[in-house]
């Protein structure tokens, strides 16, 4: 790393922790792009300074926080926001938008011309997941299609599906593209890679011990199982997932297999 940009880096550092509030954490990934998130989802907000104006990406940090949020930006960029983007039409990535719009920000649905951001539409944790690149910070924005925070959920695309949104991603910029999950750190596309080798796997688990007849209560307690959860379990939370939240990750996977074995 040179000096001049080691410098820049530093004070972008120093930007960042000025803009941090009670509730909203800021990550300067370049001059152009910062990653926010609010307390109540973490979900990961993007911040992109574009030629067509002030882009955010999934503007929700919870409810109570979105004039924080505003507050935020401002102490940023000291300029209007102009353009929303949601990765998905789940509430805790769009449900900042009428905060926005009702301020007369447009939210830009289907394809955009907003410059320097790419887009394209997968199906995975929902029927319609957009990922954006900002290729002027070489970033990609991928929504809950990866979460390095929680389990995956490809529950409306299914495996191929699944499969078809990460090739997607690693087809956008280069190896060293930083990949921003919906919620969680962001990550190299190794650990998309890493990601996709473990969900597979956890699918192929479950798919082997439902055919072997156990039940969901059975699978919860098997070995193999427990250690593939773990894996999705890159922050060392303990517990990772609470005893529901891990039975439902079973018996959705089971019936993502079903539907996929009905259809063939």
């Amino acid at each position: 790393m040179n000096l001049l940009k080691a410098l820049w880096l530093f004070v972008l550092s120093l930007t960042s922790a000025a803009a941090l509030s009670a509730n909203i954490q800021v990550q300067a990934v370049s001059q152009h792009l910062h990653i926010l998130s609010g307390k109540d989802y973490g979900t990961n907000i993007g911040l992109v300074e574009t030629p067509n104006g002030l882009v955010l990406i999934d503007p929700m940090p919870g409810k109570a926080h979105l004039a924080e949020l505003e507050k935020v930006i401002k102490e940023i960029h000291h300029k209007p926001i102009t353009h929303i983007l949601n990765t998905h039409a789940h509430d805790d990535h769009s449900g900042g938008n009428a905060f926005f719009t009702s301020q007369g920000v447009q939210l830009v649905v289907g394809e955009s011309s907003i410059q320097g951001i790419s887009h394209r539409v997968v199906k995975s944790h929902t029927t319609t997941d957009n990922i954006y690149y900002h290729k002027p910070s070489n970033t990609i924005f991928v929504g809950d299609v990866f979460d390095t925070s929680w389990h995956p959920t490809f529950y409306a695309g299914g495996v191929a599906g699944f499969n078809n949104a990460i090739d997607t991603v690693l087809r956008m910029g280069d190896e060293q593209s930083l990949v921003v999950p919906g919620h969680g750190a962001a990550k190299d596309k190794a650990s998309l890679r890493k990601f996709r080798k473990n969900t597979l796997e956890w699918v192929d688990t479950i798919r082997l011990l439902s055919i072997q007849g156990l039940s969901v209560e059975q699978i919860m307690t098997n070995k193999k199982v427990i250690d593939l959860v773990e894996r999705f379990n890159l922050s060392g939370k303990s517990p990772f997932l609470p005893q529901k939240a891990y039975q439902r990750f079973i018996e959705r996977t089971i019936q993502v297999i079903e539907r996929e074995h009905d259809s063939v």
